[in-house]
């Protein structure tokens, strides 16, 4: 009898283990709920930086252009935007 208990135990202890090492780290992710289809030369240039957000943590996918002290988020399906990404690969960041 004893035995089978130490045995689910391990069971239920291995389980968990794995739950918890699938599951995305702490850290916050900041998503964006919406983005704007519009993108203008003069906004690009001022992105400091630039990164992608995929809708495998978040609702929708998005380009996270970091401007000075904010962020505005882009349609990735914006074609002046995507020809932009191309040319400024260096100011990429890693994706959320």
């Amino acid at each position: 009898m004893e035995l089978k208990l130490v045995i689910l135990l391990l069971i239920s202890i291995t389980a968990l283990l794995h739950t918890a090492a699938a599951m995305p780290s702490s850290q916050v992710v900041n998503c964006c709920t919406r983005v704007s289809h519009k993108v203008n030369t003069k906004m690009l240039k001022r992105v400091k930086s630039f990164q992608m957000q995929h809708d495998r943590f978040c609702a929708i996918k998005a380009v996270l252009l970091h401007i000075a002290h904010h962020t505005v988020c882009i349609d990735p399906n914006n074609a002046h935007l995507q020809s932009w990404m191309k040319k400024h690969q260096n100011k990429k960041q890693n994706n959320i």
